[in-house]
């Protein structure tokens, strides 16, 4: 049974210092001051920007003492304490904000889903992600779907959750769908599979971005990886030092295809 590594949560950026974090409150509430016409917009540009701990441990706080019978105040708070790791707050603001709303938005499910999930309860959890996922038909509802039947050792739904996702607006352009069920597959020994779907990935990315615009994605680079693998293991040698050479060449620095490419060139010496 293939699961995806033990631990998986979101990071929060590293903003190490007070200064830093009260710096971000301050200009969130300079922004409120000014007269934004909705208080918890700073709140939202904080969360969008990255920025998780002033919104977790400031503007939070402060957004719900403001607003506290505001629904949306409370999963804002709920989000920014998910996003830093602080689970605790994050259902305790979740459940107000379910409370307090008559039938929850899609996004509201969706993190009831991912903390479900932190808290053990995957059945739960794969109930509420499927939900959000067929309401907003949103691509990172999806993935999160799939991710936790991935690592729950549920692969066919994760395959068909990946699938979906890749559907979606923005999964048209995104590689990370077609990786993932590349990985799923290989694992389970469905080869032909998989080695269409790594391709896939490299094609919606190159399709998506044809000039080089953007940095290529850590899923192409991958993607060629594993294209690899799987043809030196089906004794494909030839393409398989292209593939290897093509992700060297895309991440000069990524690990396994430099070592991957170097034992291959010893096999072939």
């Amino acid at each position: 049974m293939s699961r995806p590594p033990a631990r998986w949560a979101p990071r929060a950026k590293a903003w190490t210092t007070v200064a830093a974090v009260l710096a971000l409150a301050a200009l969130a509430l300079a922004g409120q001051a000014a007269g934004q016409p909705d208080p918890a917009s700073a709140m939202r540009d904080l969360l969008a920007r990255g920025y998780y701990n002033a919104a977790a441990q400031l503007e939070g706080p402060n957004l719900v003492q403001q607003r506290p019978d505001d629904p949306e105040a409370h999963y804002l708070y709920a989000r920014a304490a998910w996003l830093t790791d602080d689970l605790r707050t994050a259902r305790e603001e979740l459940d107000t904000a379910l409370a307090l709303v008559g039938s929850p938005p899609a996004a509201y499910v969706h993190l009831n889903g991912l903390l479900r999930a932190a808290e053990g309860d995957t059945e739960g959890a794969l109930r509420s992600l499927e939900n959000a996922f067929l309401r907003s038909r949103d691509y990172q509802h999806g993935m999160d779907f799939g991710m936790i039947a991935w690592r729950d050792g549920r692969l066919e739904t994760a395959l068909a959750a990946y699938a979906a996702a890749a559907e979606t607006t923005r999964g048209q352009r995104e590689p990370w769908p077609h990786l993932n069920r590349g990985r799923i597959l290989a694992r389970i020994g469905r080869t032909d599979a998989a080695v269409e779907a790594f391709e896939t990935a490299i094609e919606v990315f190159e399709r998506a971005d044809p000039g080089g615009v953007r940095p290529p994605s850590a899923a192409y680079v991958e993607a060629f990886y594993r294209l690899g693998r799987l043809r030196e293991a089906a004794g494909e040698l030839a393409r398989a030092e292209q593939d290897y050479k093509a992700a060297r060449s895309i991440d000069p620095n990524y690990t396994p295809a430099i070592q991957a490419l170097d034992a291959l060139t010893r096999r072939l010496e």
